[in-house]
């Protein structure tokens, strides 16, 4: 896992820029790619790792590893480039491959962009950087000569990365933490993950990148919700504030976006009093703080509920998998349930 740490002591070592244009049908577009990396000086390498770091670090970051019966380069790639010591010439030929292969899996949906890869280390250790940087339609990217080989100027740093108003639209990590083909700790991050329209975007990235979740999304939904209901069980002492984390919890998890954050949820839905604790306690459980894709096949019986309403106004909410424990007749409720405690409200 990527840790606030890794980020701090991140180094950017070379960084290249490679035109992947809108794919239609019949169309003669082609990759625009570097043919040498783009020269960087310190001040704009300082602005490039801050905005690496506020991506990969934020909350919409996730933990993904290869994916073994993937068709894609990248993990083959990033596992030969990070093996030894390579030269210019070979960063350059492995991001060529990497644009290649991105442009080759675009389709009409797809949006043009730029691919930029990263060579880095972070205390001796090698790593690869992949971000995919979406352009407006006629932005000016400017290939510059340099002893008879092309390259995108500083200026597309400048433009497209380092102002405000850019986001890093697809981000991934990969840091190499052993000499074995899988010994490496990797996330990603995609800006624009978030409603049920986003879903193919999502799955686009995954599969260029050639990873998966390193948790299963449904392992990880239900760890969260399990988890969840032990710490309000648990540690929040008070009936309302109780009901309110339960009432959040059910409404995060049935809400149509596809990607939860815990980190968000505590920051949002939980007393200040209780965030730390939640955090340790969703870490002891194995539930991961940054975001993962929501399933809930594996809870969807128990976020229904079943509510009665009597005539005098009192309402008794049972989860419906137990809802066999109520029997109601014309002029009662019966709970046939034990009595664990009473709550004052």
């Amino acid at each position: 896992m990527i840790t606030s740490k890794d980020l701090a002591a991140l180094v950017i070592r070379r960084v290249i820029f490679h035109d992947i244009p809108q794919k239609f049908r019949g169309s003669a577009a082609e990759v625009t790619t570097s043919e040498i990396e783009s020269e960087i000086d310190s001040t704009r390498r300082g602005h490039l790792k801050a905005r690496l770091i506020r991506v990969l670090g934020s909350k919409s970051s996730y933990g993904i590893a290869f994916s073994h019966d993937s068709a894609s380069p990248v993990p083959d790639q990033v596992r030969s480039y990070t093996a030894t010591a390579p030269e210019a010439r070979e960063f350059v030929m492995m991001s060529q491959k990497l644009a290649a292969y991105l442009f080759e899996q675009h389709t009409a949906a797809v949006s043009a962009g730029l691919l930029c890869v990263l060579d880095i280390v972070v205390d001796g250790a090698p790593g690869v950087i992949l971000v995919k940087l979406e352009r407006e339609e006629g932005a000016r990217l400017e290939l510059t000569d340099h002893e008879g080989k092309r390259t995108f100027d500083m200026s597309v740093l400048d433009n497209l990365v380092l102002t405000d108003g850019t986001r890093l639209f697809k981000t991934a990590m990969f840091l190499r933490t052993g000499k074995g083909a899988d010994d490496f700790d990797s996330a990603a991050c995609d800006a624009q993950l978030g409603g049920a329209s986003s879903e193919d975007m999502a799955k686009f990235w995954l599969r260029f990148v050639g990873c998966k979740f390193t948790i299963e999304p449904k392992i990880a939904t239900q760890r969260f919700f399990e988890a969840t209901l032990k710490f309000i069980n648990d540690i929040v002492p008070d009936p309302i504030q109780k009901n309110d984390i339960y009432e959040h919890l059910q409404s995060q998890l049935k809400a149509p976006k596809n990607m939860l954050s815990p980190k968000s949820f505590a920051e949002n839905y939980l007393p200040k009093d209780f965030q730390k604790s939640f955090r340790e306690h969703l870490q002891v459980w194995g539930v991961p703080l940054t975001s993962f894709s929501k399933d809930l096949s594996d809870i969807q019986s128990r976020l229904r509920r079943r509510e009665f309403h009597t005539e005098h106004g009192i309402t008794v909410v049972v989860p419906e998998q137990s809802s066999d424990v109520v029997e109601i007749t014309s002029q009662r409720i019966v709970v046939n349930d034990s009595l664990r405690k009473v709550d004052r409200r």
